[in-house]
This record gives structure tokens, sequence and C-alpha cells, in this order.
């Protein structure tokens, strides 16, 4: 295996849609490490249900620093992404388990704000550079 993406399109509704993603993220998983040939880059899961601003969250669940119940008030999951956590739980659960990185992709809401308002303009650099990298 040499790597790459892998997109997981689901119904955010759907708890079988769910469990297949974690069914193919454990034998993706199970199938990594049993290869002489896993590429050096870890598997990660991205999650556009979780804004980027709640990264270290994200990252104190996998390294068991803090519950579910924790991670889900401080991603403010309720009030930020509106469908049922208990539909995604089999997908974080597999993560904490195997340590497999959860990372955050959703725009912050208040970047999304100011940007609806006054273009890309209305960021400022420090915020327009956590989303758009210079190389």
């Amino acid at each position: 295996m040499k790597g790459g993406v892998l997109w997981l399109g689901e119904h955010h509704n759907s708890e079988s849609d769910h469990n297949l993603q974690a069914g193919l993220i454990q034998a993706l998983h199970d199938k990594r490490s049993k290869s002489k040939y896993v590429s050096s880059k870890p598997l990660s899961i991205g999650l556009e249900q979780v804004q980027i601003q709640f990264q270290p969250i994200l990252d104190q669940f996998i390294d068991g620093k803090i519950s579910e119940e924790r991670m889900l008030h401080y991603v403010q999951w309720e009030r930020r992404w509106f469908w049922s956590y208990a539909k995604y739980r089999p997908v974080f659960q597999l993560a904490r388990e195997l340590k497999i990185p959860l990372i955050a992709l959703n725009v912050n809401s208040e970047d999304m704000n100011l940007v609806e308002k006054n273009g890309l303009p209305g960021l400022s650099k420090k915020q327009l550079s956590s989303y758009i990298h210079d190389r």
C-alpha cells in the first residue's frame, strides 16, 4: 500500500453508513498492520463534523486524556454540528481504540461569518493562515 486518500461519504443520519465507515477503517488498519509494505504515512480520519479550532480536543480524546462526554462538550457538538453523535460514535470509538488520529476539517464558524460578510479580506493573516498555508 502506497498511501493516499480514501474518501468515505455518508448520510449524516444513517447509522448503517457510519457502521460501514468504521468497518472499512478497521479493515484498512488491519491490512496495514499486517503488511510488510506499509506506507510510512500514518492512518488518520478527517472529520467535517469538527471545526479546526477544536483539533487539540480531538488529540486529547484519542490520547485518552479526556472522556467522550468531555470531548463532545469541548467541541460543542450539539451547537456546531446538529446531527446526533450516536450515529458517529462507532468511528470515534474505533479511532480511540486504535489510536488513529482524528483530524478536524471544518472551518471555524466565527471565521465563516466574517468571510460571508467581508470575503477573505475579512480574515486576519493569522486566521487565513490556519486554512491556507503558504509554501
